[in-house]
């Protein structure tokens, strides 16, 4: 069976889901949005750096609603409530790669959603790596452990070669030390709270309170990056810690370090991908790393950390099928059937 998909916006992980739905033998690229009216009238294969597809990109929400879509690929920066709501009640299901649960959101806006979702018999699916697969991976783990009781997962990545290092402004990077960037960074990185939300579920932990704890890494000397400046003294690494209490117990735990190369102070050890660990009878740990599939680059982790919009893009992709299949809602992890790729026969 082949599902319908239109594209909402064609920004840096966007461009990475267009050419993952035009490789899945199960999709058909129908439309696209574009945000930026510069975008608007030309080809989505072109703004995404590849060959002509034969689909323009537009900004005429209702002729997108209109087309016969099954599934809208939404991937906007910031997730716009009202824009959503929209899609759903229109009948559209929907992945994103801004929330697992939706919690973050708020109640209010979150009933929204489900409200429309129920509305439109749609259905609505986060993810992405991580937030999204990679604790995925790691709630699998413990499949193969008697008497688990904690769930540990890192990540771990140096982001001075990421392409979209522009984003960080928004947490505090660049900027002087400040108290108020913990909770900037607890409010804008709300979906990685829901991971323990994800994990619970799918192992039944109870539990009874999520904790949050920032610290921030300064630069020793003056850095630039992807033409972003990172002066002497400003954050330019942080390290986060979502927890899930059972009771005084941490059942769960997920550790986020970002650097922006080395030498900061403090200068936290990275291991350059994800760390998962469970602990039980047996112990079980597992290292997720990531490398282009032609390395252009002597340098692994350049490597891995320019494919950050590629992992992030292809869990949403992969999970299309399942989540048009699915029952009217927020869907997670916990609650669809596994999700799989698909194989693509490459002669040669």
């Amino acid at each position: 069976m082949s599902y319908k998909v239109i594209q909402w916006t064609t920004g840096h992980v966007s461009k990475e889901a267009v050419k993952g739905i035009l490789a899945h033998p199960d999709l058909e690229m129908v439309g696209a949005y574009a945000w930026s009216e510069a975008k608007v009238g030309k080809d989505v294969g072109e703004l995404c750096g590849i060959d002509p597809i034969g689909i323009k990109a537009t900004n005429d929400v209702d002729a997108l609603l209109k087309m016969g879509a099954d599934c809208v690929c939404y991937m906007p920066n910031w997730p716009n409530v009202d824009e959503m709501v929209r899609i759903l009640e229109a009948g559209l299901n929907m992945v994103c790669s801004l929330f697992i649960t939706g919690t973050s959101l708020g109640e209010e806006q979150r009933s929204r959603l489900v409200k429309a979702a129920q509305q439109g018999n749609a259905s609505l699916f986060g993810s992405g790596i991580f937030p999204g697969f990679a604790p995925f991976i790691a709630g699998l783990m413990a499949t193969a452990s008697r008497d688990f009781r904690r769930i540990r997962f890192l990540e771990s990545v140096d982001l001075s070669h990421y392409a979209a290092f522009a984003n960080f402004a928004a947490l505090g990077w660049g900027q002087p030390p400040d108290e108020k960037w913990a909770e900037v960074n607890r409010i804008v990185l709300g979906p990685y709270g829901e991971c323990i939300d994800l994990i619970a579920d799918l192992l039944h932990i109870p539990i009874t309170e999520k904790r949050f704890d920032y610290e921030y890494a300064t630069a020793p000397d003056d850095r630039e990056f992807f033409g972003f400046p990172v002066p002497a003294g400003t954050v330019a690494g942080q390290k986060c810690t979502w927890t899930g209490m059972v009771g005084d117990n941490p059942a769960v735990e997920l550790d986020v370090v970002w650097k922006a190369g080395k030498n900061l102070e403090p200068d936290w050890s990275l291991f350059h991908g994800y760390t998962m660990e469970v602990e039980g009878n047996p112990n079980i740990r597992t290292r997720v790393t990531f490398s282009p599939s032609e390395l252009k680059t002597d340098d692994l982790v350049a490597g891995g950390a320019d494919l950050a919009n590629q992992v992030t893009a292809m869990p949403v992709i992969s999970a299309i099928p399942a989540v048009c299949d699915a029952a009217a809602g927020i869907r997670t992890y916990a609650d669809l059937p596994l999700i799989t790729g698909r194989y693509v026969h490459q002669p040669g």
